[in-house]
């Protein structure tokens, strides 16, 4: 007789770095955040193609939905995208991950994605020890 799993979404999720589609590289600059009612700039620790995690305090709802603009280096024209926050970290003084919000790029020009892929290749991509 076969066993029965009884909770199989308390499963172990995969670590962050088996869920990554895209290959991520650090970058610390400014990024500018704003929508109709608010601006927010803070300051991105990563990117890929499909995505870039901003270092801030500001505490935003999974779903939220921001202009996002931001420069890579040696490049002059800034990258604008429509961002949607995937997930949050929240301040936790025994972490030493910074707290912030990981962001998915909704609308990335094919011309941007590809300025983001080169930017990527170039640099060293970011691994996380479990």
């Amino acid at each position: 007789m076969g066993s029965i799993e009884l909770f199989p979404e308390r499963r172990r999720r995969p670590q962050t770095d088996e869920r990554r589609q895209h290959p991520r590289a650090t970058l610390k600059t400014e990024v500018h955040l704003g929508s109709e009612s608010n601006f927010y700039t803070g300051f991105m620790n990563d990117i890929s193609e499909g995505g870039l995690f901003v270092a801030t305090h500001q505490v935003m709802a999974r779903g939220t939905k921001l202009m996002l603009e931001f420069s890579l280096p040696d490049d002059e024209s800034p990258i604008r995208v429509t961002g949607e926050v995937r997930w949050t970290r929240e301040y936790n003084p025994s972490s030493d991950g910074a707290p912030g919000l990981g962001f998915q790029f909704l609308d990335l020009s094919a011309s941007d994605r590809a300025r983001i892929e080169s930017f990527v290749k170039l640099r060293e991509t970011l691994f996380y020890d479990e």
